[in-house]
Protein backbone atom coordinates (compact mmCIF):
# COMPACT_ATOMS: atom_id res chain seq x y z
CA UNK A 1 0.00 0.00 0.00
CA UNK A 2 2.78 2.42 -0.91
CA UNK A 3 0.44 5.09 -2.17
CA UNK A 4 -2.06 4.73 0.68
CA UNK A 5 -1.82 7.19 3.55
CA UNK A 6 -3.28 5.96 6.86
CA UNK A 7 -4.57 8.46 9.50
CA UNK A 8 -4.20 7.68 13.11
CA UNK A 9 -7.47 8.39 14.85
CA UNK A 10 -6.63 10.44 17.91
CA UNK A 11 -7.60 8.69 21.09
CA UNK A 12 -8.84 11.68 22.97
CA UNK A 13 -11.66 14.18 23.05
CA UNK A 14 -12.26 16.85 20.47
CA UNK A 15 -9.45 15.86 18.11
CA UNK A 16 -10.94 12.38 17.72
CA UNK A 17 -14.43 13.77 17.11
CA UNK A 18 -13.22 16.25 14.49
CA UNK A 19 -11.32 13.55 12.64
CA UNK A 20 -14.25 11.16 12.68
CA UNK A 21 -16.59 13.89 11.41
CA UNK A 22 -14.16 14.62 8.58
CA UNK A 23 -13.99 10.91 7.73
CA UNK A 24 -17.78 10.61 7.68
CA UNK A 25 -17.96 13.59 5.34
CA UNK A 26 -15.47 11.93 3.04
CA UNK A 27 -17.54 8.75 2.90
CA UNK A 28 -20.42 10.71 1.38
CA UNK A 29 -18.39 12.22 -1.47
CA UNK A 30 -18.56 9.36 -4.00
CA UNK A 31 -22.33 9.23 -3.64
CA UNK A 32 -22.67 12.98 -4.07
CA UNK A 33 -20.45 12.90 -7.13
CA UNK A 34 -22.66 10.24 -8.72
CA UNK A 35 -25.58 12.69 -8.48
CA UNK A 36 -23.69 15.58 -10.06
CA UNK A 37 -24.09 15.33 -13.87
CA UNK A 38 -25.18 19.00 -14.04
CA UNK A 39 -23.23 19.68 -17.22
CA UNK A 40 -24.40 16.49 -18.97
CA UNK A 41 -26.55 18.06 -21.66
CA UNK A 42 -23.96 20.67 -22.65
CA UNK A 43 -21.08 18.21 -22.82
CA UNK A 44 -22.94 15.39 -24.58
CA UNK A 45 -23.42 17.59 -27.61
CA UNK A 46 -19.63 17.84 -28.04
CA UNK A 47 -18.84 14.12 -27.63
CA UNK A 48 -18.45 12.00 -30.77
CA UNK A 49 -19.95 8.51 -31.21
CA UNK A 50 -16.61 6.77 -30.49
CA UNK A 51 -16.52 8.40 -27.04
CA UNK A 52 -19.95 7.01 -26.11
CA UNK A 53 -19.55 3.54 -27.60
CA UNK A 54 -20.57 0.46 -25.67
CA UNK A 55 -18.14 -0.33 -22.86
CA UNK A 56 -16.40 3.07 -22.82
CA UNK A 57 -15.94 4.54 -19.33
CA UNK A 58 -14.92 7.99 -18.15
CA UNK A 59 -11.30 6.89 -17.64
CA UNK A 60 -11.00 4.91 -20.92
CA UNK A 61 -12.71 7.52 -23.10
CA UNK A 62 -10.53 9.01 -25.81
CA UNK A 63 -10.11 12.78 -25.73
CA UNK A 64 -8.32 13.73 -28.96
CA UNK A 65 -7.80 17.33 -27.86
CA UNK A 66 -6.07 16.27 -24.63
CA UNK A 67 -4.65 12.75 -25.13
CA UNK A 68 -0.86 12.64 -25.65
CA UNK A 69 0.01 11.95 -29.29
CA UNK A 70 3.09 9.81 -28.61
CA UNK A 71 5.84 9.24 -31.17
CA UNK A 72 5.49 6.72 -34.01
CA UNK A 73 8.70 5.02 -35.09
CA UNK A 74 9.02 2.01 -37.43
CA UNK A 75 5.79 0.28 -36.45
CA UNK A 76 5.99 1.25 -32.78
CA UNK A 77 4.34 3.95 -30.72
CA UNK A 78 6.51 5.44 -27.98
CA UNK A 79 4.80 7.06 -25.00
CA UNK A 80 6.41 8.71 -22.00
CA UNK A 81 5.38 10.87 -19.07
CA UNK A 82 7.06 12.57 -16.13
CA UNK A 83 5.03 13.43 -13.04
CA UNK A 84 6.39 15.46 -10.13
CA UNK A 85 4.92 17.29 -7.17
CA UNK A 86 4.73 17.88 -3.45
CA UNK A 87 2.72 16.25 -0.69
CA UNK A 88 2.23 16.15 3.04
CA UNK A 89 1.75 13.16 5.35
CA UNK A 90 0.60 13.89 8.92
CA UNK A 91 1.49 10.45 10.40
CA UNK A 92 4.64 8.99 8.92
CA UNK A 93 4.97 5.99 11.24
CA UNK A 94 1.46 4.92 12.23
CA UNK A 95 1.10 2.80 15.32
CA UNK A 96 3.59 4.77 17.40
CA UNK A 97 2.78 7.09 20.27
CA UNK A 98 4.60 10.09 18.76
CA UNK A 99 2.81 11.04 15.56
CA UNK A 100 5.14 12.90 13.19
CA UNK A 101 4.27 14.61 9.94
CA UNK A 102 6.48 15.70 7.06
CA UNK A 103 6.30 17.10 3.55
CA UNK A 104 7.71 15.11 0.66
CA UNK A 105 8.66 15.38 -2.99
CA UNK A 106 7.28 12.68 -5.29
CA UNK A 107 8.23 11.82 -8.85
CA UNK A 108 7.06 9.22 -11.39
CA UNK A 109 8.52 8.39 -14.80
CA UNK A 110 6.88 6.08 -17.37
CA UNK A 111 8.21 5.03 -20.79
CA UNK A 112 6.69 2.45 -23.14
CA UNK A 113 7.10 1.30 -26.73
CA UNK A 114 4.30 -0.83 -28.19
CA UNK A 115 3.86 -2.14 -31.71
CA UNK A 116 0.76 -1.39 -33.77
CA UNK A 117 1.15 -4.20 -36.28
CA UNK A 118 -1.97 -5.80 -37.77
CA UNK A 119 -0.83 -9.20 -36.41
CA UNK A 120 1.37 -10.14 -33.47
CA UNK A 121 2.57 -7.65 -30.86
CA UNK A 122 5.72 -6.59 -29.02
CA UNK A 123 6.05 -4.15 -26.14
CA UNK A 124 8.70 -2.68 -23.85
CA UNK A 125 7.94 -0.84 -20.61
CA UNK A 126 9.90 0.97 -17.91
CA UNK A 127 8.71 2.98 -14.93
CA UNK A 128 10.17 4.57 -11.81
CA UNK A 129 8.56 6.17 -8.75
CA UNK A 130 10.28 7.77 -5.79
CA UNK A 131 9.41 9.69 -2.65
CA UNK A 132 11.88 11.96 -0.85
CA UNK A 133 10.90 13.36 2.56
CA UNK A 134 12.12 16.78 3.62
CA UNK A 135 13.21 15.73 7.12
CA UNK A 136 12.62 11.99 7.62
CA UNK A 137 15.04 10.67 4.99
CA UNK A 138 14.98 7.15 6.49
CA UNK A 139 11.46 6.76 5.04
CA UNK A 140 12.52 7.57 1.47
CA UNK A 141 11.95 4.92 -1.19
CA UNK A 142 12.62 4.39 -4.89
CA UNK A 143 10.68 1.77 -6.89
CA UNK A 144 11.19 0.86 -10.54
CA UNK A 145 10.08 -1.70 -13.12
CA UNK A 146 11.32 -2.85 -16.53
CA UNK A 147 9.54 -5.35 -18.71
CA UNK A 148 9.09 -6.90 -22.13
CA UNK A 149 6.03 -8.67 -23.56
CA UNK A 150 5.05 -10.25 -26.83
CA UNK A 151 2.14 -12.01 -28.53
CA UNK A 152 2.13 -14.36 -31.52
CA UNK A 153 -1.23 -14.69 -33.30
CA UNK A 154 -2.35 -18.09 -34.61
CA UNK A 155 -5.35 -18.07 -36.88
CA UNK A 156 -8.29 -15.75 -36.29
CA UNK A 157 -8.74 -15.87 -32.51
CA UNK A 158 -5.92 -18.00 -31.07
CA UNK A 159 -2.56 -16.74 -29.83
CA UNK A 160 0.33 -17.35 -27.44
CA UNK A 161 2.06 -14.74 -25.31
CA UNK A 162 5.02 -14.28 -23.02
CA UNK A 163 6.22 -11.54 -20.71
CA UNK A 164 8.99 -10.79 -18.25
CA UNK A 165 9.04 -8.07 -15.58
CA UNK A 166 11.66 -7.06 -13.07
CA UNK A 167 10.29 -4.98 -10.19
CA UNK A 168 11.96 -3.14 -7.35
CA UNK A 169 9.23 -2.46 -4.79
CA UNK A 170 8.71 -2.08 -1.04
CA UNK A 171 6.38 -2.77 1.86
CA UNK A 172 5.44 0.56 3.43
CA UNK A 173 5.45 1.35 7.13
CA UNK A 174 1.63 1.33 7.26
CA UNK A 175 1.69 -2.39 6.39
CA UNK A 176 0.63 -4.47 9.42
CA UNK A 177 3.38 -7.05 8.79
CA UNK A 178 6.02 -4.31 8.79
CA UNK A 179 4.64 -2.82 12.01
CA UNK A 180 4.43 -6.17 13.81
CA UNK A 181 7.93 -7.06 12.63
CA UNK A 182 9.28 -4.02 14.45
CA UNK A 183 10.55 -2.28 11.31
CA UNK A 184 10.61 1.53 11.31
CA UNK A 185 11.49 1.91 7.62
CA UNK A 186 10.07 0.62 4.33
CA UNK A 187 11.13 -2.96 3.54
CA UNK A 188 12.50 -3.18 -0.05
CA UNK A 189 12.36 -6.31 -2.19
CA UNK A 190 12.94 -7.43 -5.79
CA UNK A 191 10.66 -9.48 -8.02
CA UNK A 192 11.41 -11.40 -11.21
CA UNK A 193 8.18 -12.42 -12.96
CA UNK A 194 8.06 -14.78 -15.96
CA UNK A 195 4.72 -15.60 -17.58
CA UNK A 196 3.65 -17.58 -20.63
CA UNK A 197 0.18 -18.42 -21.84
CA UNK A 198 -2.21 -18.45 -24.72
CA UNK A 199 -5.74 -18.52 -26.05
CA UNK A 200 -7.16 -21.48 -27.98
CA UNK A 201 -10.53 -20.71 -29.58
CA UNK A 202 -12.98 -23.46 -30.62
CA UNK A 203 -16.14 -21.75 -31.94
CA UNK A 204 -17.94 -20.55 -28.79
CA UNK A 205 -15.39 -22.02 -26.37
CA UNK A 206 -12.05 -20.39 -25.55
CA UNK A 207 -9.41 -22.01 -23.34
CA UNK A 208 -6.83 -19.73 -21.72
CA UNK A 209 -3.92 -21.60 -20.09
CA UNK A 210 -1.09 -19.68 -18.39
CA UNK A 211 1.90 -20.31 -16.14
CA UNK A 212 3.75 -17.80 -13.96
CA UNK A 213 7.06 -18.15 -12.13
CA UNK A 214 7.84 -15.45 -9.57
CA UNK A 215 11.00 -14.96 -7.48
CA UNK A 216 10.78 -12.59 -4.49
CA UNK A 217 13.97 -11.49 -2.74
CA UNK A 218 14.02 -9.19 0.30
CA UNK A 219 16.94 -6.88 1.07
CA UNK A 220 19.02 -7.13 4.26
CA UNK A 221 20.01 -3.74 5.68
CA UNK A 222 22.25 -2.29 8.38
CA UNK A 223 20.89 0.54 10.55
CA UNK A 224 23.52 1.79 13.00
CA UNK A 225 24.57 -1.24 15.01
CA UNK A 226 21.46 -3.22 14.09
CA UNK A 227 21.09 -5.46 11.07
CA UNK A 228 17.71 -6.19 9.53
CA UNK A 229 17.61 -9.78 8.28
CA UNK A 230 14.81 -9.83 5.71
CA UNK A 231 16.25 -12.39 3.28
CA UNK A 232 14.89 -15.25 5.41
CA UNK A 233 11.54 -14.45 3.76
CA UNK A 234 12.84 -15.07 0.21
CA UNK A 235 10.68 -17.49 -1.76
CA UNK A 236 9.72 -18.57 -5.26
CA UNK A 237 6.21 -19.18 -6.55
CA UNK A 238 5.08 -21.30 -9.49
CA UNK A 239 1.43 -20.85 -10.49
CA UNK A 240 -0.61 -22.49 -13.22
CA UNK A 241 -4.07 -21.44 -14.37
CA UNK A 242 -6.64 -22.66 -16.86
CA UNK A 243 -9.69 -20.55 -17.68
CA UNK A 244 -12.58 -21.72 -19.85
CA UNK A 245 -14.79 -19.08 -21.48
CA UNK A 246 -18.02 -20.15 -23.19
CA UNK A 247 -19.83 -17.46 -25.19
CA UNK A 248 -23.61 -17.86 -24.90
CA UNK A 249 -24.29 -14.77 -27.03
CA UNK A 250 -22.20 -11.69 -27.70
CA UNK A 251 -21.37 -9.99 -24.40
CA UNK A 252 -22.58 -12.90 -22.25
CA UNK A 253 -20.12 -15.58 -21.18
CA UNK A 254 -19.93 -18.48 -18.74
CA UNK A 255 -16.56 -18.80 -16.98
CA UNK A 256 -14.68 -21.51 -15.15
CA UNK A 257 -11.12 -21.47 -13.85
CA UNK A 258 -8.70 -23.67 -11.95
CA UNK A 259 -5.47 -22.46 -10.29
CA UNK A 260 -2.66 -24.27 -8.53
CA UNK A 261 0.33 -22.65 -6.81
CA UNK A 262 3.50 -24.06 -5.29
CA UNK A 263 5.55 -21.82 -2.95
CA UNK A 264 9.10 -22.81 -1.94
CA UNK A 265 11.28 -20.82 0.50
CA UNK A 266 15.00 -20.40 -0.19
CA UNK A 267 16.35 -20.90 3.34
CA UNK A 268 16.47 -24.49 4.58
CA UNK A 269 15.24 -23.45 8.04
CA UNK A 270 12.11 -21.99 6.41
CA UNK A 271 11.17 -25.06 4.36
CA UNK A 272 8.32 -25.86 6.71
CA UNK A 273 6.58 -22.76 5.30
CA UNK A 274 6.54 -24.29 1.80
CA UNK A 275 2.95 -24.66 0.64
CA UNK A 276 0.66 -25.91 -2.10
CA UNK A 277 -2.57 -24.10 -3.00
CA UNK A 278 -5.41 -25.13 -5.28
CA UNK A 279 -8.66 -23.40 -6.14
CA UNK A 280 -11.62 -23.81 -8.47
CA UNK A 281 -14.08 -21.06 -9.42
CA UNK A 282 -17.03 -20.61 -11.75
CA UNK A 283 -18.98 -17.55 -12.77
CA UNK A 284 -20.04 -15.28 -15.61
CA UNK A 285 -19.22 -12.19 -17.63
CA UNK A 286 -22.31 -10.22 -18.61
CA UNK A 287 -23.05 -7.02 -20.51
CA UNK A 288 -26.41 -5.58 -19.41
CA UNK A 289 -27.46 -3.31 -22.32
CA UNK A 290 -24.09 -1.56 -22.23
CA UNK A 291 -24.99 0.37 -19.07
CA UNK A 292 -24.01 -2.44 -16.69
CA UNK A 293 -21.03 -4.75 -17.17
CA UNK A 294 -20.20 -7.47 -14.68
CA UNK A 295 -17.63 -10.21 -14.24
CA UNK A 296 -17.78 -12.46 -11.19
CA UNK A 297 -16.37 -15.86 -10.23
CA UNK A 298 -16.61 -17.72 -6.93
CA UNK A 299 -15.49 -21.06 -5.60
CA UNK A 300 -13.21 -22.69 -3.05
CA UNK A 301 -9.49 -22.38 -2.20
CA UNK A 302 -7.20 -24.43 0.08
CA UNK A 303 -3.54 -24.00 1.08
CA UNK A 304 -1.59 -26.77 2.85
CA UNK A 305 1.91 -26.53 4.37
CA UNK A 306 4.84 -28.91 4.53
CA UNK A 307 5.06 -28.33 8.28
CA UNK A 308 2.24 -30.42 9.84
CA UNK A 309 2.10 -28.07 12.85
CA UNK A 310 0.95 -25.19 10.62
CA UNK A 311 -2.80 -24.90 10.19
CA UNK A 312 -4.04 -25.19 6.61
CA UNK A 313 -5.97 -22.24 5.19
CA UNK A 314 -9.18 -22.88 3.30
CA UNK A 315 -12.43 -21.14 2.49
CA UNK A 316 -14.37 -19.24 -0.17
CA UNK A 317 -12.52 -17.73 -3.12
CA UNK A 318 -14.03 -14.98 -5.24
CA UNK A 319 -13.17 -12.07 -7.50
CA UNK A 320 -15.48 -9.74 -9.33
CA UNK A 321 -16.12 -6.33 -10.82
CA UNK A 322 -19.29 -4.42 -11.70
CA UNK A 323 -19.13 -1.31 -13.89
CA UNK A 324 -22.20 0.92 -13.96
CA UNK A 325 -22.68 3.87 -16.34
CA UNK A 326 -25.58 5.96 -14.97
CA UNK A 327 -24.79 8.70 -17.50
CA UNK A 328 -22.27 9.34 -20.24
CA UNK A 329 -20.30 11.53 -17.83
CA UNK A 330 -20.23 9.24 -14.78
CA UNK A 331 -18.84 5.75 -14.21
CA UNK A 332 -19.28 3.76 -10.98
CA UNK A 333 -17.07 0.70 -10.40
CA UNK A 334 -17.51 -1.93 -7.68
CA UNK A 335 -14.77 -4.52 -7.12
CA UNK A 336 -14.36 -7.41 -4.68
CA UNK A 337 -11.60 -9.99 -4.18
CA UNK A 338 -10.52 -12.63 -1.65
CA UNK A 339 -6.99 -14.08 -1.76
CA UNK A 340 -4.34 -15.80 0.39
CA UNK A 341 -1.11 -13.80 0.78
CA UNK A 342 2.34 -14.51 2.21
CA UNK A 343 3.40 -12.78 5.44
CA UNK A 344 6.96 -11.70 6.29
CA UNK A 345 6.49 -12.82 9.91
CA UNK A 346 7.34 -16.42 10.77
CA UNK A 347 4.54 -16.55 13.35
CA UNK A 348 1.97 -15.95 10.59
CA UNK A 349 3.11 -17.64 7.41
CA UNK A 350 0.05 -16.60 5.40
CA UNK A 351 -3.13 -14.62 5.87
CA UNK A 352 -6.46 -14.27 4.10
CA UNK A 353 -7.10 -10.87 2.56
CA UNK A 354 -10.50 -9.56 1.44
CA UNK A 355 -10.59 -6.34 -0.58
CA UNK A 356 -13.59 -4.20 -1.51
CA UNK A 357 -13.69 -1.01 -3.55
CA UNK A 358 -16.20 1.45 -5.01
CA UNK A 359 -14.96 4.18 -7.35
CA UNK A 360 -16.87 7.05 -8.93
CA UNK A 361 -15.33 8.87 -11.91
CA UNK A 362 -17.11 11.97 -13.16
CA UNK A 363 -16.31 14.09 -16.21
CA UNK A 364 -17.13 17.51 -14.76
CA UNK A 365 -15.80 19.20 -17.88
CA UNK A 366 -14.24 17.67 -20.97
CA UNK A 367 -10.80 18.27 -19.44
CA UNK A 368 -11.67 18.06 -15.72
CA UNK A 369 -12.04 14.55 -14.25
CA UNK A 370 -13.17 14.08 -10.64
CA UNK A 371 -12.68 10.84 -8.73
CA UNK A 372 -14.00 9.58 -5.40
CA UNK A 373 -13.13 6.18 -3.98
CA UNK A 374 -13.83 4.07 -0.90
CA UNK A 375 -11.75 0.99 -0.16
CA UNK A 376 -11.71 -1.57 2.61
CA UNK A 377 -9.13 -4.24 3.36
CA UNK A 378 -9.67 -7.03 5.88
CA UNK A 379 -6.79 -9.34 6.88
CA UNK A 380 -7.33 -12.52 8.86
CA UNK A 381 -4.18 -13.86 10.56
CA UNK A 382 -4.69 -17.39 11.96
CA UNK A 383 -2.40 -16.80 14.97
CA UNK A 384 -2.84 -13.04 15.48
CA UNK A 385 -6.41 -11.96 14.80
CA UNK A 386 -7.94 -9.61 12.26
CA UNK A 387 -6.94 -6.22 10.88
CA UNK A 388 -9.34 -3.92 8.98
CA UNK A 389 -8.41 -0.69 7.19
CA UNK A 390 -10.81 1.76 5.54
CA UNK A 391 -9.59 4.20 2.90
CA UNK A 392 -11.30 7.24 1.38
CA UNK A 393 -9.84 9.19 -1.53
CA UNK A 394 -10.86 12.22 -3.56
CA UNK A 395 -8.91 13.46 -6.56
CA UNK A 396 -9.09 15.70 -9.59
CA UNK A 397 -7.31 15.85 -12.95
CA UNK A 398 -7.14 19.07 -14.95
CA UNK A 399 -6.02 18.31 -18.51
CA UNK A 400 -4.32 21.51 -19.64
CA UNK A 401 -3.37 20.31 -23.14
CA UNK A 402 -1.95 17.21 -24.84
CA UNK A 403 1.31 17.46 -22.93
CA UNK A 404 0.40 18.82 -19.49
CA UNK A 405 -2.01 17.91 -16.70
CA UNK A 406 -2.43 19.05 -13.10
CA UNK A 407 -3.42 16.45 -10.49
CA UNK A 408 -4.50 16.87 -6.88
CA UNK A 409 -5.59 14.28 -4.31
CA UNK A 410 -6.46 13.82 -0.66
CA UNK A 411 -6.38 10.40 0.97
CA UNK A 412 -7.56 9.27 4.39
CA UNK A 413 -7.15 5.79 5.87
CA UNK A 414 -8.51 4.65 9.19
CA UNK A 415 -7.45 1.49 10.99
CA UNK A 416 -10.92 0.35 11.98
CA UNK A 417 -9.98 -2.88 13.74
CA UNK A 418 -6.75 -4.39 15.11
CA UNK A 419 -5.71 -7.22 17.45
CA UNK A 420 -5.67 -6.56 21.18
CA UNK A 421 -2.66 -4.47 22.20
CA UNK A 422 -2.25 -2.85 18.75
CA UNK A 423 -3.15 0.82 18.42
CA UNK A 424 -5.71 1.93 15.89
CA UNK A 425 -4.55 4.93 13.88
CA UNK A 426 -4.89 6.97 10.74
CA UNK A 427 -3.07 9.22 8.28
CA UNK A 428 -4.04 12.23 6.18
CA UNK A 429 -2.13 12.74 2.97
CA UNK A 430 -2.33 15.57 0.44
CA UNK A 431 -0.64 15.68 -2.96
CA UNK A 432 -0.39 18.12 -5.88
CA UNK A 433 1.45 16.98 -9.00
CA UNK A 434 2.18 18.22 -12.52
CA UNK A 435 2.42 15.71 -15.36
CA UNK A 436 4.28 16.22 -18.64
CA UNK A 437 3.53 13.73 -21.43
CA UNK A 438 5.03 13.07 -24.83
Amino acid sequence: MGEVATIRAAAKGGVSRRRRHAALGLLCLPGLMALAPLEAAAQTATIGPEATARGVTVMTRQRPDYDPAGVRLSGFRIDSSLEAGLGYDDNLQPGRQDEKGDAFFTETLNVSANSFWTRHALGLTASQTSRQHFRESSLNWNDYTVGVNGRYDIGRASSVFGRYNYQRAHLDVDNFDVQEGGFSRPVPYDQHIFEVGGVAAFNRLSLKPSAEYRMIRYEDRISGEQREINSSNDYSSLQGELEADYSVVEGRHLLGLVRVQDIAYERSEQRGRDSFTWEAQAGFQYDFTGLWQARFTAGYRERSYDDPTLKNLSGPAFEGQLIMVPSQLTTVTFALQRTIEESIRASNVSYTRTLGRVTVDHEFLRNVILTGELRAEHRDYPERGTVTDGIALVGAQYLINRNMALLASYQHTERLDAPEGVREYGINQFQVRLRFSL
